[in-house]
C-alpha cells in the first residue's frame, strides 16, 4: 500500500495539468544567473525595477522564469556575496554577476544569538550546505552529514529512525558525549525528531571560541539549525520532495554452514558436540559431515528488501510585510530485520513574521512531530552468531511449540536460542509526540543600530511505549505461560526564554558590534510505567486493568533542573584585515552546589590579502589567518550526590551461634553511608590555531586548524578505601588534540561545470590525570574479566588491554622451548597443546602475567576523512561522496563472547576456512579444540581487529527540466540515488561503525538504499 502511495504521490506532482497558467498583459522573461567562471548561482533574488513584490529565485541551476509587467524595462538581481545589478529585459537572459569586495567574507554564517559574516568570524564554523543534505536518503539529518564536516565523527545505526552517534573533535567526557543542539532557539538532546528537508540553515560550532556564548552547554560542540523561513517580496513559491526506494543488506557476514560446523564441532571431541550432530541427522536427516540442514540465520532474520519512503511539501513566500513557510512531510521506512520493525513519521511546521511597523517585527513558528517506532529485538543478532547451523527455523515435529512451530535447539541438545523466533515474538512500539512553539518579537532603534529581541522557545514531548509478550513455547525451557504487558510513559516540558539587546555600528574603518544577553531555562522530566500479567492478546485491549497487577508492577522516577545565565559578546574590526571577538558567559545551575560557573573566550583574525603589501601578488586571492582560546562546560554530569543511608536486609546480616543441632539466632545487620560529593561541570579549555584562503582566482577554496582541548574535572565514579562503595566526583583529566583540513575546486569547462572537494581530521586524545588513581578498568558487562578496558595516564581513554598475540604453536617442541608453555604446563591441569595461541612474554620473565598485557588499541579513530566529486553538464548532474575511518579498532566481541560460552557456540565462515588443523596449516587462527581451553578466553589481539573503512557513501544522478505553459512552467528534477552502496574494510563483521567503546557484540547491519526521486517547484 506504501508503495503504492508513493508511485501515486510522484505521477500526480509531475502531471503538467497542476500548472498555473500565464497572466494577462505580461511578458515572459526566462534567464540564467551565473558567476565570473559561468558556474550557476542557485538562490539569487530577481525582482522588477520599481516593483519589488514581482520576482523569482533562482533554481539549482541558476534558472528562473518571471511574469513581468509588459511596461517592465528593467530587472535587479542581488544575491549575498555580488555587487547588486540592474539588467534590462530582454527575452532570454545571461546574467553574469561580480563578485562584491571580498564576496567570501559576505555571506551570513549563523553563529550563537546572531549571525556574523564570514569575512568576520575568528571561529572554525562550519557552514553545511542543506541542498547537499538533501541528497541523501536519510530519516535523521545528523546521517545525512557523514564525512561532510572535518572535525566531526558520526557513528551510523542501522536501525530504523535510530540516531547516530555524533563526535564533535573527540571525546572528552565519560558522561555524556553528544554536542548541544539549538534548533530555532530551542535546547534539545537530539534531532532525530527533525525532516532533513525542514533545515535551512546548519552551522556547528567546533571551538571553544565560538561555542563559549552557550556556556556549561557547549563542551561537546554546538549544532545550530534553523528551519525554513519565507523571504520578503518572495512570490508563493510551492516546492515538492519525495522519493521512494528500498534498502537491502550489505558486507553480509557469512556464517559457517552445516559441513564446516559439523566439521569444527568433531574436532572439539567434546561429547555434547558429537551428541549435537548425531541428534541433528536422526530428527532432520544427513549423516556424519554431510547434514542435510545448513541453516544461515543471518539470511532467515534479514528481509532482502525493506522499504523507505519520504514525501515533503514546503510553501513559502512574502509580501512587503508578512512572511510565511509551511511545511508537511511524510517518513517511512521498515527495518531490515524480518520482524515488526520499523519507523514512521509525521512532520508539520509553520512560520509566520510579520513587521507590524517599521522598527518592530513580531514572529511565530511551531514545529510538531508525531512519530511510532517499533523497536527490533538487536539481541537477535547476537543470537544468530551464535546459533548452530544443524536445526532448521521451523520444525512441525516440534507439537508442543505454540503458536508457531519453531524448532528449539534443545532438540539436538543445544542451549542456542532460535534468532528467528526472538524476532518474532518481539513486540516493542514507541509512539512519540513533540512540539516545537517559538514566539518572538523585534524591535530595531536608533535608525537600526540597536535592536531588542526577546523569545521564548518550548518544548513538550510526550512518549508512550507498550512492551508485550504473549504466551509461547518453543520446547524445553523456553516456554512463556503467562503473557506480560509494560507500559511506560515518559513526559518532558522545557523552556527558554532569552532576552538579547545588539549594538551595531561603524565608523570610517572601524566596524563593531556588542550583545548583552540574558536567558532562563527550565527542563522537567517524569517517567511512569505500569506492568501485569495474563494480558489479552488483542491489541484493543492493552491496559493494565485487563490483567493481574504485578506485586512491584509500578514506578516512577523524574528530574527537575532550572538555569539562569548572563552573556556578553562583542566584535571589532578595522578595515575589514584586523578580527577581535571576545565572549563571556555567566552560567547559573540548580543542580550543583557550586551554582555558578564562568566561560570566557576570545578570538583574533587578520586578514593578510587587506595588507598593502600583498597588493602585488598573483597568488593568493584571499588569506586570512585565525586565533582563539575559551572555556566551556559540561553539565552533562549527575548532580550533586549527598546524603546519610542506612541498609538493612540479608546482604548485611549474619547467623551467629550454629552449632551441627542447631540453626543459631538470625541478627539483622546494617550499613550507613554517609559521605559527600561537591560536584560541578566538567570545564574544556581549548585553543585553535587556523587559517583559511583562496587561491587561483577562487577555485582552489581551503582551510586548515589545529586545536587542543583539555577537559579538566572530568566525573567518574572511583573506589571508595576498605569499603565495597565507589564514590562519584571530578577526578579526571584529558586532552585532545589535532588537525581540520577542508579543501575544494571548482572549476568550468564550457557547459561542464565540475567541483571536488574533501576534508580530514585527526585526533590524539591522552588522559592526563586520574587523581589518586593508577588506573581504571571497565568494560562490557558482563565480559569485564576476560575483555577489559584500561585507562590509564598518558594513554587514550579505555584503550583494549590484553596480550599480544606473535602466533599458533604448531609442534609439541615449539611449546617444550618456549618459556611461558612449558612454565604453564607445569602446574596447569589443562595444557597447550598445538594449535593453541602463542602470547608474547613483554617483560621476559617467562611466565604469562599482567605485565604482559599492552595497550592493544583505541576505538577512537586517529582520521576521519571524506571526499566528494560533483559535475553538471547542461541538464544532467552527477555526484559522488565518500567517507571513512582509519587507525581505531574494534574488539569483536562476537567471536569473543561466544568462545566464551561451551553450550552456545558457532564459528563464522573466515574463521572455519582459517582454522589451525596440523603444523604450517595457519599461524593466525587457534585450533577448534584450543578454543575451548582457558588459555584461549582471555582477552588478545586476535579479537582486536582493525576498524578502518572506505565507504562510498552517495551517489547521485539527475536531470533537471520544465514542464507546464511555456509561459509560466514548472521545474522538475528527477534523480536516482544509491546511499552507501559499497564499503571496503578487513573487519570481520556486518559493519566498522561501531558506537560506544568500540565493543561489537549486536550491531544493528547497515543496509544500502537504492531510491528514484522528484524535486518540483511551482
Amino acid at each position: 500500500m506504501k508503495y503504492f502511495f508513493s508511485v501515486c504521490f510522484i505521477i500526480a506532482v509531475l502531471l503538467p495539468g497542476i500548472f498555473a497558467s500565464a497572466q494577462a498583459q505580461t511578458r515572459t522573461v526566462k534567464g540564467r544567473v551565473q558567476d565570473e567562471q559561468g558556474l550557476p548561482l542557485p538562490g539569487a533574488t530577481i525582482t522588477v525595477k520599481n516593483a519589488p513584490t514581482v520576482g523569482a529565485i533562482s533554481s539549482e541551476s541558476g534558472a528562473f522564469t518571471l511574469n513581468v509587467p509588459a511596461t517592465a524595462d528593467s530587472l535587479v538581481v542581488t544575491i549575498l556575496g555580488y555587487n547588486r545589478r540592474a539588467f534590462a529585459v530582454a527575452d532570454n537572459m545571461q546574467i553574469t554577476l561580480e563578485p562584491a569586495e571580498g564576496a567570501t567574507l559576505e555571506q551570513v554564517v549563523v553563529v550563537g544569538y546572531g549571525t556574523q559574516r564570514k569575512g568576520d568570524l575568528t571561529a572554525p564554523i562550519t557552514t553545511v550546505n542543506t541542498e547537499n543534505m538533501m541528497k541523501r536518503t536519510t530519516s535523521t539529518p545528523m546521517d545525512a552529514l557523514q564525512g561532510s564536516v572535518p572535525g566531526v565523527q558520526i557513528v551510523g545505526n542501522g536501525a530504523p529512525g535510530s540516531s547516530p552517534a555524533v563526535r564533535i573533535r573527540g571525546i572528552g567526557s565519560l558522561n555524556n558525549e553528544s554536542p548541544l543542539y539549538v534548533v530555532d532557539g530551542m535546547f534539545v538532546n537530539d534531532i532525530n525528531f527533525l525532516n532533513p528537508g525542514d533545515i535551512a540553515e546548519m552551522s556547528i560550532l567546533k571551538d571553544a571560541s565560538g561555542a563559549a556564548i552557550y556556556g556549561v552547554r557547549a563542551a561537546n560542540g554546538v549544532v545550530l539549525i534553523t528551519t525554513k523561513k519565507g523571504k520578503l517580496n518572495m512570490p508563493t513559491r510551492v516546492t515538492y520532495n519525495g522519493y521512494v526506494g528500498f534498502q537491502k543488506p550489505v558486507n553480509m557476514l557469512k556464517m559457517a554452514n552445516g559441513q564446516q560446523y559439523t566439521k569444527f564441532a568433531l574436532e572439539r571431541r567434546t561429547t555434547q558436540d558429537t551428541n549435537t550432530i548425531r541428534l541433528s541427522s536422526e530428527r532432520f536427516g544427513g549423516s556424519g559431515l554431510n547434514p542435510s540442514t545448513s541453516t544461515d540465520w543471518y539470511d532467515e532474520l534479514l528481509r532482502e528488501r525493506a522499504l523507505i519512503t519520504n514525501h515533503g511539501v514546503d510553501i513559502q513566500g512574502g509580501s512587503d510585510k508578512v512572511t510565511y513557510s509551511v511545511g508537511l512531510n511524510y517518513t517511512y521506512q521498515n527495518g531490515i530485520q524480518e520482524s515488526k520493525n520499523s519507523f514512521e513519521r509525521y512532520n508539520a511546521r509553520l512560520q509566520l513574521e510579520a513587521r507590524a511597523y517599521p522598527w518592530l517585527k513580531v514572529g511565530f513558528t511551531a514545529y510538531v512531530v508525531n512519530s511510532t517506532t517499533f523497536v527490533p529485538n538487536s539481541d537477535a543478532f547476537s543470537d544468530a552468531y551464535s546459533a548452530t547451523p544443524l536445526f532448521p527455523v521451523y520444525d512441525e515435529q516440534n507439537v508442543n511449540a505454540f503458536p508457531v512451530k519453531f524448532t528449539a535447539a534443545a532438540s539436538i541438545g543445544r542451549e542456542d536460542a532460535n534468532p528467528v523466533a526472538n524476532a518474532y515474538y518481539n513486540y516493542n512500539r514507541l509512539k512519540n509526540f513533540q512540539v516545537l512553539p517559538t514566539l518572538y518579537v523585534e524591535a530595531n532603534f536608533w535608525k537600526d543600530k540597536l535592536t531588542f529581541r526577546s523569545q521564548l522557545n518550548q518544548l513538550y514531548a510526550s512518549s508512550l511505549r507498550a512492551q508485550y509478550g504473549q504466551e509461547r513455547n518453543l520446547g524445553p525451557g523456553t516456554s512463556v505461560t503467562v503473557s506480560n504487558l509494560r507500559s511506560t510513559q515518559e513526559r518532558t516540558t522545557n523552556y527558554v526564554l532569552d532576552n538579547l539587546l545588539t549594538y551595531r555600528d561603524s565608523k570610517g574603518k572601524h566596524n563593531w558590534s556588542l550583545l548583552l544577553g540574558q536567558s532562563a531555562r527550565e527542563e522537567r522530566w517524569r517517567q511512569t510505567w505500569v506492568s501485569a500479567n495474563n494480558v489479552p492478546f488483542a491489541e484493543e485491549q492493552w491496559y493494565v486493568t485487563q490483567g493481574t497487577r504485578d506485586q512491584n508492577g509500578y514506578d516512577e522516577d523524574g528530574t527537575r533542573n532550572a538555569g539562569l545565565s548572563f552573556f556578553t559578546r562583542g566584535t571589532y574590526s578595522y578595515d575589514n584585515k584586523y578580527l577581535l571577538t571576545a565572549t563571556l558567559r555567566a552560567d547559573g545551575s540548580s543542580k550543583y552546589q557550586e551554582k555558578w560557573g564562568y566561560f570566557p573566550s576570545v578570538g583574533l583574525g587578520w586578514v593578510i590579502t587587506g595588507e598593502n603589501f600583498m597588493k602585488g601578488q598573483h597568488i593568493f586571492d584571499y588569506l586570512k589567518l585565525r586565533g582563539s582560546w575559551g572555556k566551556l562546560g559540561n553539565d552533562g554530569v549527575s548532580s550533586n550526590a549527598g546524603y546519610a543511608s542506612v541498609t538493612q536486609g540479608s546482604p548485611v546480616s549474619g547467623i551467629f551461634g550454629s552449632t551441627p543441632t542447631a540453626n543459631g539466632v538470625y541478627v539483622p545487620g546494617y550499613t550507613v553511608k554517609r559521605f559527600f560529593t561537591d560536584l560541578t561541570w566538567e570545564v574544556v579549555t581549548e585553543w585553535d590555531g587556523g587559517i583559511d584562503f583562496e587561491v587561483l582566482n577562487r577555485r582552489l577554496k581551503g582551510s586548515v586548524d589545529y586545536y587542543h582541548r583539555k577537559t579538566s574535572d572530568v566525573a567518574l565514579n572511583r573506589p571508595f578505601g576498605f569499603t565495597y562503595e565507589s564514590v562519584y566526583g571530578n577526578w579526571a583529566e584529558m586532552v585532545n588534540s589535532g588537525f581540520d583540513v577542508q579543501l575544494s575546486w571548482n572549476d568550468k569547462i564550457g557547459d561542464f561545470h565540475y567541483e571536488v572537494g574533501g576534508n580530514f581530521s585527526t585526533l590524539k586524545n591522552e588522559v592526563t590525570s586520574l587523581g589518586t588513581l593508577p588506573s581504571m578498568i571497565d568494560g562490557v558487562f558482563p565480559y569485564i574479566a576476560e575483555f577489559p578496558n584500561r585507562t590509564v595516564v598518558g594513554q587514550p581513554l579505555r584503550y583494549f588491554y590484553g596480550y599480544e598475540m606473535i602466533g599458533v604453536y604448531q609442534t609439541d617442541d615449539e611449546i617444550a622451548k618456549d618459556p611461558i608453555a612449558s612454565n604453564y604446563n607445569a602446574t596447569a591441569l589443562s595444557k597447550i597443546r598445538p594449535g593453541f595461541l602463542k602470547y608474547k612474554d613483554q617483560d621476559g620473565n617467562g611466565v604469562l602475567d599482567n605485565n604482559d598485557r599492552i595497550n592493544m588499541g583505541s576505538y577512537l579513530p586517529k582520521v576521519t576523512y571524506g571526499f566528494n566529486l560533483a559535475m553538471d553538464y547542461k541538464n544532467f548532474d552527477f555526484s559522488i561522496a565518500f567517507q571513512g575511518s582509519a587507525g581505531n579498532k574494534i574488539l569483536n566481541l562476537n567471536r569473543g563472547k561466544l568462545y566464551k560460552a561451551s553450550n552456545s557456540l558457532n564459528i563464522d565462515a573466515d574463521f572455519a576456512s582459517n582454522m589451525w588443523t596440523g603444523p604450517g596449516s595457519t599461524n593466525a587462527y587457534p585450533s577448534a579444540n584450543a578454543i575451548a581451553d582457558g588459555w584461549f578466553k582471555v582477552s588478545n589481539t586476535f579479537f582486536v581487529e582493525n576498524g578502518s573503512y572506505l565507504r562510498i557513501q552517495n551517489i547521485q544522478l539527475g536531470y533537471n527540466f520544465n514542464v507546464g505553459k511555456e509561459n509560466n512552467p514548472s521545474r522538475i528534477r528527477v534523480y536516482a540515488t544509491a546511499d552507501r552502496p559499497f564499503i571496503f574494510t578487513k573487519y570481520n563483521g556486518f559493519t566498522p561503525e561501531v558506537s560506544g567503546y568500540g565493543y561489537d557484540m549486536n550491531v544493528y547491519p547497515i543496509s544500502a538504499t537504492y531510491s528514484l526521486g522528484v524535486r518540483a517547484s511551482f
